[in-house]
């Protein structure tokens, strides 16, 4: 299985604006403005290509609370509600709801396993920690960044560990008509 990780970024490389308030902005509501019919395309494409969702502890509790109540005539919602999640927590015990499996000892060892198994994409949404710990093991095969036309100039950005560094190759864009540009990008050997 390959691991992809899809996710939405401003200019500055913020994945998530701080509200101290707990408003709009904490959950991704700087994103909703962008929001079109292209980037739900993109998305259902992405989601549709995926055996399996892999999140973090708190995209997971987000996504778990709400997730199962929605429904849409693209069938996306009842896709993302019928994949199996696997799940990267130190604090989370099992047994885990929504279709979700808590990833048991160390995450990278477990998504190692993971990606060793027959199938196709492992998607990674949001989740910034285990990305952050999957770049360093260089676990992460592609990497779909929506690059939103904001700077935020606070919050927490996606790439945050230094010594996670790897070599990315361009092999797609795509850009919105509402500015929204989408890059895929491959780990390069």
């Amino acid at each position: 299985m390959r691991v992809v990780a899809a996710e939405y970024v401003s200019v500055d490389g913020r994945m998530q604006m701080e509200d101290p308030d707990g408003g709009d902005e904490a959950r991704g509501g700087w994103t909703a403005q962008y929001w079109n019919e292209e980037l739900s395309e993109m998305q259902r494409e992405q989601l549709f290509a995926s055996d399996a969702l892999l999140l973090g502890r708190v995209t997971y509790e987000s996504f778990a609370a709400t997730w199962p109540t929605f429904t849409d005539e693209q069938g996306f919602a009842e896709r993302m509600n019928s994949l199996p999640k696997y799940v990267a927590s130190r604090s989370l015990e099992g047994p885990l709801e929504w279709n979700a499996t808590l990833m048991q000892g160390d995450a990278v060892e477990a998504v190692r396993k993971l990606k060793d198994e027959a199938g196709r994409d492992l998607l990674i949404y949001g989740s910034g920690q285990l990305v952050n710990a999957l770049v360093g093991a260089r676990l992460i095969d592609e990497y779909r960044l929506m690059v939103h036309p904001i700077i935020l100039g606070r919050g927490k950005r996606l790439f945050e560990d230094e010594s996670a560094k790897a070599g990315l190759s361009l092999v797609d864009t795509q850009t919105t008509a509402t500015g929204v540009a989408t890059l895929v990008l491959r780990q390069t050997e």
